[in-house]
């Protein structure tokens, strides 16, 4: 059966384009159109669709207003369309905080005729946005404030659905507790940028995306750069961004950070999975178990994508499976008896 796909975009040539592409998939069709948050409620609790696309440039109240609303009702996946500009970028981040999927950069603007030079990447993003969890968060745990500078780096890898993760479990963990901190979630360099400053309203740490040279120091978070790979120097102190070819169709790679992460910390390396599409930081991840450093996934069951935490899991070498929610207070449990 075809999955339904409501489309809520303000322009009427946008609509029948975008419509056009999904309704040439054998596994979509589109079930209704709407051009403003009042039409798109309307058209939500009547057709009951299986996925929506949601652009943020609507008349009146803006798409975020929309997603709140469908988010706190009954929540399906969402995937937002945004324009490739720095307040796209900045509302993009926000929507996935607040929990759509994914996203697609209308690659013109907000009339984007040649949208159908894409449509193979738009048809694959829809495909990952209809098999996604939408997963439900509580209220962040109370974990243990440890003030010193822990031996540990931590390195965490995510993809689609990472950004919610990811505002879940930067803001869960305490101020002074002398974590050090590295990030790679896949997305392009404008996001990662926006993603970071994000990320640093939020949590106690300074966040902030990485330049080669910076150092790693307590209570700061480095976010890899999109179309950059991030490692560890050699002496352990800083990073470095190389811009060597892409691993898995991705850059940044995990897997390239927690090579040097095995190599140059051993044991005092912790590597972290979250959600996300395909299997990036399964083979780094076996390497620092193999070098005695500790690895943690985020339950499969749980994440809104689970191939990346299952990848590393079938390869045998996670010492922690276990849902976001307790994945902060693994982390300082493991500083505390350090």
């Amino acid at each position: 059966m075809k999955k339904k796909v409501l489309i809520v975009e303000d322009s009427i040539l946008m609509q029948r384009v975008i419509g056009d592409i999904i309704n040439t998939c054998d596994d979509f069709e589109v079930c209704g159109y709407a051009r403003d948050v009042t039409e798109g409620w309307a058209k939500f609790i009547k057709t009951k669709p299986d996925i929506v696309t949601l652009d943020y440039e609507l008349p009146g109240e803006n798409g975020l207003v929309l997603l709140t609303k469908i988010m706190q009702s009954y929540s399906v996946p969402i995937l937002m369309l945004s324009a490739h500009t720095k307040e796209g970028a900045e509302l993009t981040i926000r929507s996935l905080a607040m929990g759509a999927v994914d996203f697609f950069t209308k690659p013109s603007g907000p009339i984007s005729i040649d949208i159908y030079q894409y449509r193979d990447i738009l048809v694959q993003k829809l495909r990952t946005v209809a098999d996604a969890k939408v997963p439900v968060l509580g209220d962040r745990a109370a974990v243990v404030r440890i003030e010193k500078q822990s031996r540990y780096i931590v390195g965490v890898a995510a993809s689609t659905g990472g950004v919610r993760a990811l505002n879940y479990l930067i803001p869960s963990l305490p101020e002074k507790s002398g974590l050090r901190i590295l990030i790679v979630q896949h997305m392009p360099k404008f996001f990662t940028a926006t993603l970071a400053a994000h990320l640093n309203e939020r949590a106690s740490f300074v966040v902030k995306e990485a330049s080669s040279g910076d150092a790693l120091l307590p209570d700061e978070v480095l976010v890899a750069p999109g179309g950059m790979h991030l490692r560890i120097t050699r002496d352990g102190e800083s990073v470095q961004l190389t811009d060597e070819p892409t691993i898995h169709g991705v850059k940044p790679s995990a897997d390239i950070l927690f090579d040097s992460m095995a190599a140059v910390l051993g044991k005092r390396a912790i590597g972290i999975v979250l959600t996300g599409m395909g299997h990036d930081g399964a083979a780094g991840l076996k390497k620092i178990k193999d070098q005695g450093g500790i690895t943690i996934v985020q339950d499969p069951r749980q994440a809104a994508i689970q191939s990346m935490p299952q990848a590393a899991i079938d390869q045998g070498t996670v010492d922690f499976i276990l849902p976001l929610e307790l994945i902060p207070k693994k982390i300082m449990e493991l500083i505390h008896h350090e």
